[in-house]
């Protein structure tokens, strides 16, 4: 029998994926806990999320392009499905464990554990070398092993190379399925199924506290109703409690160690790690999960008063807190080494995510999880009051700290490209929103003039804190919480708190706002400059033809000058939100938009401030409108909305394979100077230059240039205003009784006479060639 089900086992692994998926579940459900099942487990684990083989592609498969593997994956991998049926069944035996080796984990992990600093949640976890007394692995249960590989997965398999198109994968979803069903927002939800057989959970012995740490450390927190402890009632339902929680906690615990780690780097060798980013740094979608997760733990946490069993109160309650110390630091390692372009905005909006918990008191991921759901999240979501104020003290420097870390960014991009308007937008008016900057401000200011009290023997024994106040509410209880997170939160023993509304930024918060002004005024001229071309475009009895004959493409150049439009009107609320914020008054403004409204920027204080020279020229460069343009196979842009996505590959495919067959006739054609040769230029793409990027053995990025010869391509009539037409054309025909061939002859013929008549006229050098 034994043999016989390992045998099955292998037998489903070399099986088609749908095959293969039915048998595995199948053989769980069929066979009962035994020591064949406890064998196969890791082999089938280790199927799953091979490293190097990729497994069983869980970030690679969508719903868009793959429906049918997308709803088979999910379907036997999701909380309940045959892989969790598994699992519990071997919960069965509370003695198994599975061993993770130590040199699997993220290396911050691995230091954590090694100095024996770890939360207790690994306490019951660690295994021992012998003869060196170092720990080597981790033993797991079954659960515990599932999800840590389910964690590490994101991390160890780093492709960026599908990165940007697989949004929806099927481990994206997974991830939100898991963090749904075993951290649910809902206290009256509990995590199903119940597993009262499990008893393996070490209960959790309360850590010392010392009397002078009103903010605990996240790896030192007391959860009393995890740790199986009650002074008062020795047999109380509490002690049960962890056994009951146990599968939260994990879910909890491992998602935001692992997804949320930082590898360690030298200042000094930056350079070394900028060469190695795309291998060390965090992909696109990790960026992506971890802010579900954020958003997630904010909801979850939200609830911890409302648990009617008491089930998972303390979890609840410390769940934002173990997240937001990882999550500063995660933000902040992102913030240094993310590459300065528009994808920078996924990290802002991590950020952003992170600092703003009244947003999701009552939120859902249901809106990542399916994202054609109904947005009307701004209807839904609570308003800053004075609830968060301890929140916002607790995480002083993940306002404060890295915000001084990202406004400098936006002084080295062009302010007046879209993207970038938006992220500046997104800043200005999270930071504008009603008592945040004033908490802040009133925070920072008891901060620094408590450091200078302390020094200054003339103000010895005076108590500073209790003199500032906000909106009638005292801050005295929480200036002492916002400085110890300062020193908490940045562990460098070097680390000085430099103030953000203090005099010497006034500087900075001039030119900032200046930057802003002058991006402005360029996005006024791009939009009064793209105006004017499509205006151009659009007149003549050629342009009017091409319309008609939807030649052009109207949709893009719309979108494109909607975009145009946006980005003036983005830039004036910055001009608004960063003077509230900065407090610059208007009359410091006012000569420099005039300045700015003379043309004279390159003479104005901002050319000749302090600021380095390779600003001043930058500033200068944006004054000169520009536009980021496609440099690959015009060919393979990515799709648009405006275009039928099955149309245009299968039409990319035909004219691939005439190319192939028949490029170099085409080459031929297109350099006669005989009426053919004009003919075949109306018809064939002319030759182009691409560039691509190429990582060469040190991951830096080299652009390959490759000429592509004149050839033939069909991408035009895959619009969506082409197939309209050519359908309308097809039933006006069939109105006056012309059969379907006779209105393809009809549509060739008229194609044939346009083309003839434009070579003709370009010989006759009526139209300019």
């Amino acid at each position: 029998m034994a043999h016989d089900i390992m045998s099955q086992f292998y037998t489903c692994l070399n099986l088609p994926f749908q095959e293969k998926l039915m048998e595995l579940t199948r053989l769980i459900d069929q066979t009962g806990p035994n020591k064949d099942l406890q064998a196969l487990f890791p082999q089938l684990i280790n199927n799953i999320f091979a490293p190097l083989h990729n497994g069983w592609g869980l970030r690679q498969i969508t719903f868009e392009a793959n429906r049918y593997e997308f709803e088979a994956l999910l379907s036997f991998l999701e909380p309940q499905g045959p892989m969790f049926r598994l699992c519990y069944k071997l919960l069965y035996d509370p003695q198994l464990k599975y061993n993770l080796p130590l040199n699997t984990l993220p290396l911050d992990l691995q230091m954590t554990l090694e100095r024996g600093r770890c939360p207790q949640f690994y306490a019951d976890m660690l295994t021992m070398d012998s003869n060196s007394m170092n720990i080597v692995a981790l033993a797991l249960n079954p659960f515990d092993y599932y999800i840590f590989n389910f964690a590490l997965y994101l991390i160890n398999n780093n492709q960026n190379k599908s990165s940007w198109d697989n949004w929806n994968s099927v481990y994206f979803a997974l991830a939100c399925d898991y963090l749904m069903h075993f951290l649910p927002s809902d206290p009256n939800v509990s995590v199903l199924p119940h597993i009262p057989h499990y008893t393996g959970k070490v209960p959790m012995a309360a850590p010392l506290q010392t009397a002078n740490r009103p903010l605990c450390s996240p790896s030192l927190l007391v959860l009393p109703d995890l740790s199986g402890i009650s002074n008062q009632h020795v047999n109380s339902p509490q002690t049960q409690s962890r056994n009951e929680v146990w599968r939260s906690e994990t879910v909890l615990q491992i998602f935001i160690d692992l997804w949320m780690s930082v590898e360690p780097f030298n200042n000094r060798s930056i350079e070394m790690y900028q060469r190695t980013y795309h291998n060390m740094s965090s992909s696109p979608e990790r960026v992506r999960i971890v802010r579900v997760l954020v958003k997630h733990i904010h909801s979850f946490s939200a609830k911890y008063n409302s648990d009617p069993a008491i089930r998972s109160s303390t979890l609840r309650k410390y769940a934002r807190q173990i997240m937001c110390s990882r999550a500063y630091h995660y933000v902040k390692h992102l913030v240094m080494t993310w590459p300065l372009d528009a994808s920078f905005r996924l990290v802002m909006e991590l950020w952003l995510s992170l600092i703003q918990p009244w947003r999701y008191t009552d939120n859902s991921i249901t809106q990542d999880r399916f994202p054609s759901t109904q947005r009307n999240q701004d209807e839904t979501n609570t308003s800053l009051d004075a609830s968060f104020t301890q929140f916002i003290a607790e995480n002083f420097p993940s306002y404060t700290c890295i915000l001084q870390m990202i406004l400098p960014r936006f002084t080295r991009l062009d302010l007046s490209s879209y993207k970038n308007a938006v992220m500046l937008f997104r800043v200005g008016k999270v930071f504008s929103q009603q008592h945040l900057v004033p908490i802040l401000m009133n925070l920072e200011k008891a901060i620094t003039d408590s450091v200078s009290g302390l020094q200054s023997p003339d103000n010895s024994g005076v108590n500073l804190d209790q003199s500032y106040t906000y909106n009638g509410v005292a801050l005295s209880k929480w200036v002492a919480i916002a400085k110890q997170s300062i020193s908490e939160l940045n562990m460098a023993a070097t680390f000085e708190y430099d103030p953000i509304w203090s005099e010497n930024k006034n500087i900075f918060m001039l030119e900032f706002v200046k930057r802003i002004l002058s991006a402005k005024h360029t996005a006024d001229k791009n939009l009064e400059n793209y105006s004017n071309k499509l205006n151009q475009q659009n007149q003549g009895f050629w342009s009017s033809l091409k319309q008609w004959l939807m030649m052009g493409n109207t949709e893009e150049e719309a979108a494109l000058l909607e975009e145009y439009k946006k980005v003036p009107n983005y830039l004036t609320s910055c001009i608004h939100y960063f003077t509230n914020i900065f407090g610059v008054s208007e009359n410091m403004l006012l000569p420099l938009e005039t300045e700015l409204l003379d043309n004279s920027i390159e003479h104005s204080s901002f050319a000749n401030s302090t600021n380095n020279f390779t600003l001043s020229i930058a500033q200068k460069l944006r004054n000169t409108p520009t536009g980021v343009q496609y440099m690959g196979d015009p060919d393979l842009m990515p799709i648009m909305s405006f275009e039928n996505t099955i149309l245009v590959r299968m039409l990319y495919q035909i004219a691939s394979r005439l190319n192939d067959m028949y490029g170099e006739e085409f080459s031929m054609l297109w350099r006669r100077n005989d009426f053919w040769g004009y003919v075949s230029r109306e018809i064939l793409q002319k030759p182009v230059t691409i560039h691509t990027y190429v990582k060469d053995a040190s991951y830096h990025q080299n652009i390959i240039n490759q000429e592509l010869p004149p050839r033939l391509s069909l991408r035009r009539l895959g619009s969506h205003k082409f197939v309209v037409w050519i359908s309308l054309g097809y039933i006006l025909f069939r109105l006056f009784s012309y059969s379907g061939i006779m209105y393809v002859f009809f549509l060739i013929m008229l194609w044939s006479f346009f083309v003839l008549c434009r070579a003709s006229l370009k010989i006759l050098r009526i139209i300019k060639d």
